[in-house]
């Protein structure tokens, strides 16, 4: 079975060799995922991360851009090794968003 990050003699459109700054919140979910990675908590591991990203429903996937990618498996393995819930992120989130936008 092919999986949805194996991409490997299909046919594909032109490559961007454009960088972008890093958002705020992509730099946070990098050093959240560092973190609790093999080098400091050692909650996860890289084949673990890994793993969690490709086993999101190909259609799902493909639809995400790079950090939500991350975001979507960083999700999906924290609950595999209940160290936090969805919900749990997700409510968290939210508060964030609002005092963001009372913030601003």
């Amino acid at each position: 079975m092919r999986r949805p990050n194996d991409v490997g003699g299909l046919a594909a459109g032109p490559i961007g060799q454009h960088g972008h700054e890093p958002e705020p919140w992509e730099r946070l979910l990098t050093a959240l995922v560092s973190t609790v990675g093999p080098s400091k908590a050692r909650i996860t591991s890289i084949d673990e991360f890994r793993r969690a990203r490709e086993d999101l429903e190909p259609g799902f996937y493909n639809s995400l851009t790079y950090f939500k990618l991350w975001t979507q498996g960083f999700i999906n393995l924290l609950e595999e090794k209940s160290v936090l819930t969805r919900t749990e992120v997700e409510v968290r989130a939210a508060e964030i968003r609002d005092r963001l936008k009372r913030t601003a």
